[in-house]
């Protein structure tokens, strides 16, 4: 956003030997109801995450790994599905 210069990243981590495309997710998320300007920008699938003793998870810590290069977020964007003409 303008303000925080934050965007929206999906991170996941699947159970073993689960895995879905960004583009599957997507469209989940879209049948799920989710706004087009909510749609995530940035996808990762993860192994663990940062967590804080009370296991919630560090967000900070999350934004410095992908600084620092030891995450990268995959660029994602939502297209509408084009409907055919009646």
């Amino acid at each position: 956003d303008a303000r925080l210069g934050e965007k929206v990243c999906l991170s996941v981590i699947f159970h073993e030997g689960a895995s879905a495309a960004a583009d599957e997710l997507l469209v989940h998320l879209n049948q799920a109801g989710l706004s087009r300007y909510d749609m995530p920008e940035y996808f990762i699938a993860m192994s663990e995450y940062p967590l804080t003793a009370s296991g919630k998870i560090l967000k900070r810590e999350l934004v410095e790994w992908a600084r620092c290069g030891r995450i990268r977020p995959l660029p994602v964007r939502w297209n509408e599905p084009v409907r055919a003409k009646e």
